[in-house]
C-alpha cells in the first residue's frame, strides 16, 4: 500500500483537482482523508490518499469507514475486481436462499465483509473456507459445502469450463 497526498486549493483548485482524480480512476483506493485547511490567503483541503496495487484482498479496507457510502454500506463493485465481484454477487444470492431455507437473516449466514474475504482469498476447500474469519466449525458444516460448489460452478463459468452440476 502507498500513501498520495493532495493539497486542493480553494482558489483555482482545477489543476490540483484533476491530478487527484486522475489517480483516483487508476488505482484501487483502500482509504481517503480529507480536511479544511484556513490557511490564511491560501485556504484548501489536505487530501491523503492509501492506496494498493492489484486485486489483492482487503479485508481493512472493507471495514475502512473511507470505503463506505453516504449510507454507511462499502461499494464491493468498487472494491473487488470484475471478475471477483461477480463472484461476490453469486455467493450473495446463495447467501439469501440459505437464510431463507433455515428462516434466518441473511447476516447470521455471512455477511457482506465475510463473502467479499471468501471471494477475495481464493478459497477452493473446505480448509481454506476456515480460515476466513467468522466462518467457524458450525457455519462450515451447514454452509461450506453449498459454498465451495457455488464457487467451483462460477469459477468454472467464468474460465470457460463447463459446471459440473453445483449450484450457480
Amino acid at each position: 500500500m502507498s500513501l498520495h497526498f493532495f493539497f486542493i486549493p480553494a482558489r483555482q483548485p482545477q489543476a490540483a483537482q484533476d491530478e487527484l482524480n486522475a489517480l483516483l480512476e487508476r488505482e484501487r483506493i483502500v482509504a481517503l482523508s480529507k480536511e479544511f485547511v484556513a490557511d490564511g490567503a491560501n485556504p484548501g483541503w489536505a487530501v491523503c490518499v492509501e492506496v494498493t496495487a492489484g486485486a489483492a484482498p482487503l479485508p481493512d479496507a472493507l471495514k475502512a469507514n473511507s470505503a463506505r457510502s453516504r449510507a454507511g454500506q462499502v461499494d464491493y463493485k468498487q472494491l473487488l475486481s470484475a471478475s471477483d465481484f461477480e463472484l461476490f454477487a453469486a455467493l450473495r444470492d446463495l447467501r439469501k436462499q440459505l437464510a431463507q431455507a433455515e428462516g434466518v437473516p441473511i447476516y447470521a449466514v455471512f455477511t457482506n465483509e465475510q463473502l467479499a474475504a471468501i471471494v477475495t482469498s481464493g478459497a477452493a476447500s473446505t480448509q481454506a473456507l476456515a480460515q476466513v474469519e467468522g466462518l467457524g466449525p458450525a457455519r462450515m458444516a451447514r454452509f461450506g459445502s453449498p459454498v465451495l460448489a457455488c464457487l467451483q460452478a462460477r469459477r468454472a463459468l467464468q474460465s470457460g469450463a463447463a459446471p459440473t452440476g453445483a449450484a450457480l
